[in-house]
């Protein structure tokens, strides 16, 4: 529990010093439209996956959602996708992508050692 909380803290932090850099330099062109912030920072996102698991990544899609897409690591070493609203701090895990099942089949299939051709 305490490695999550690091990790949490070490990537938020990443990120808030990346994200403000990154504001500035918008800011200062004249011509490029300068993003809003969003409403949830990225530890309120990250506090809203925690119970899920271990954050594997953490980043702001910038489309007209506005949300934090997360990677998490669950207890039993699954990996899964979120979704926390920008605005809201609302999050979802994301069940469109069902490669993880694909890949944790295969490589069962591979680790089993049969021969199946």
């Amino acid at each position: 529990m305490k490695r999550n909380v690091i990790i949490a803290t070490v990537t938020a932090a990443a990120l808030l010093t990346g994200g403000t850099a990154a504001a500035f330099a918008s800011a200062s062109d004249g011509d490029a439209p300068v993003a809003k912030a969003p409403k949830v920072t990225a530890e309120q996102a990250l506090k809203a996956v925690a119970p899920h698991g271990t954050v594997l990544s953490l980043d702001l899609d910038d489309d007209a959602q506005r949300s934090w897409d997360v990677e998490l690591l669950t207890k039993d070493g699954k990996t899964q996708e979120w979704t926390v609203d920008a605005r809201t701090a609302k999050a979802t895990q994301d069940t469109s992508d069902a490669s993880d099942a694909s890949d944790a089949s295969d490589a069962s299939d591979a680790s089993d050692g049969s021969d199946d051709d």
